[in-house]
């Protein structure tokens, strides 16, 4: 009898263990997903802004189309808790994370994002899980004639597919162009 209490005891021990093991392990590869993400954006916002024209506002010109795929909550991975993308007045972004509860993390993209459709110009995917797609465009706003013009990355929200659900939402509220342009823009990326 003492045996089998023993052996239940053990197994139990021996699970917990395992159970918690595993989910360090599915933090910690959600986090690597959200860095892999966060490197593709800033490659996008870089590349965009040393190799392109700034355009004036209001104009189409140059544009990365990036589609960000944020990690399902499961049993191999954790969803994201926190993501955003603001724009700092110091000509930077502060992109903005945390995953399973762990402590927020900071990073810095060297040019200033800015999403047009929200009144402060960040951008908030808070719980989001499943592909985001965004467009990244270079533009010029031009102050009075004696002060210099200043150059930023507009951030438009293109889709937001829900990975459990499978729908697409196209939220008004944080983007400007419609959908069919948007698909266009793919061809000429």
């Amino acid at each position: 009898m003492i045996r089998y209490v023993l052996a239940i005891i053990l197994t139990t021990a021996l699970l917990g263990t395992g159970v918690a093991g595993v989910d360090h392990a599915a933090t910690v590869r959600s986090e690597q997903q959200v860095e892999t993400q966060i490197a593709k954006f800033e490659s996008a916002a870089m590349s965009l802004l040393d190799t392109e024209e700034p355009t004036p506002s209001g104009q189409q010109g140059a544009r990365r189309i990036v589609d960000l795929d944020f990690p399902s909550g499961g049993f191999t991975s954790k969803a994201v808790d926190t993501f955003r993308i603001r724009p700092n007045p110091k000509g930077v972004s502060l992109l903005e994370y945390s995953v399973n509860g762990r402590v927020t993390r900071t990073r810095h993209v060297g040019a200033s994002v800015r999403n047009l459709g929200a009144a402060n110009g960040t951008t908030i995917f808070d719980g989001h899980t499943g592909t985001v797609t965004i467009a990244l465009s270079l533009t010029e706003a031009r102050g009075e004639p004696e002060r210099s013009s200043e150059v930023y990355i507009a951030l438009r929200v293109l889709s937001k597919v829900a990975e459990a659900s499978g729908e697409v939402s196209n939220e008004k509220a944080m983007w400007s162009l419609r959908w069919p342009e948007a698909r266009s823009w793919r061809r000429f990326a």
